[in-house]
Parts: C-alpha cells; structure tokens; sequence
C-alpha cells in the first residue's frame, strides 16, 4: 500500500491492489485519518462506507483501487477510484442474502453520495457528515 498525504489541504490518498484485503486497510486508513482530523464520531460509519465501496470496486472492477479522503466542513468526503466506468448498481436483497446490502448502507450512513465517470475508470464518493468529537 502506498500513500500520499497533503498537510496543507488536509488530504489522504493511497493506492490499494485488486485484492480483498484492500477493504481492511482502507477501513484502518479511514480510522486513522478520523481521528487524526478529529473526526472521532464518523470513524465508524466512514469506516463502514469506505469498506463498502473499496470491497464493491474489487469485487466487481478488478482493478486497483485509489481512496482518497478529504474533511470537508463538519464532515469527511471519502472517494475511491477504480478503471471501470460501469457504475454502481444498487441491487435488492432477498431476506436471506449475504450480500446485496453495501450500496443501501453507504446510502443511509452518507449525507451524500455520488459518482464521476472519467475515460479511464469511475469515482464513487461519499460524504458523511456529523459534529466532529
């Protein structure tokens, strides 16, 4: 994993491979970054979207994938970049499924969320908002 960190914008980004164990070091990265930027109360839930989104660009673009995180006012924008410009497709969950629910819980924890479709890839983002600890 490497990493990049700008002091002057208060940004994070690092580079993880197409791997599943990308999903747990990006969360420790968000966990990190929160409570660094004294973002405390959002670690949780920030850790929980980014988890999502990193596990979800893996699975399904087996590509590397770039997070990058940036504290927005009273909050923090989380961003991961993969090479597939396919968008995310939210799916609905029979009651007994074991997955199908990562886009809903990214959706329900984030003030935001979006995605950006560049020539070489996608940018799905979220920002999660809530009173810094």
């Amino acid at each position: 994993m490497s990493f990049a960190q700008d002091h002057g914008r208060r940004m994070f980004e690092t580079l993880l491979p197409a791997e599943p164990a990308s999903a747990s070091a990006a969360r420790a990265a968000v966990q990190t970054q929160c409570r660094r930027w004294g973002l405390g109360r959002l670690c949780d839930d920030a850790a929980l979207v980014t988890t999502e989104l990193v596990a979800n660009a893996v699975r399904h673009a087996r590509t590397e994938v770039r997070l990058r995180l940036c504290p927005v006012p009273d909050g923090i924008r989380v961003e991961v970049c993969d090479g597939s410009t396919r968008p995310p497709r939210p799916r609905k969950a029979e009651l007994l499924d074991e997955g199908g629910r990562g886009l809903v819980l990214v959706d329900a924890l984030s003030a935001h969320v979006g995605t950006e479709r560049h020539a070489d890839g996608k940018t799905v983002w979220a920002e999660l908002m809530g009173v810094p600890a």
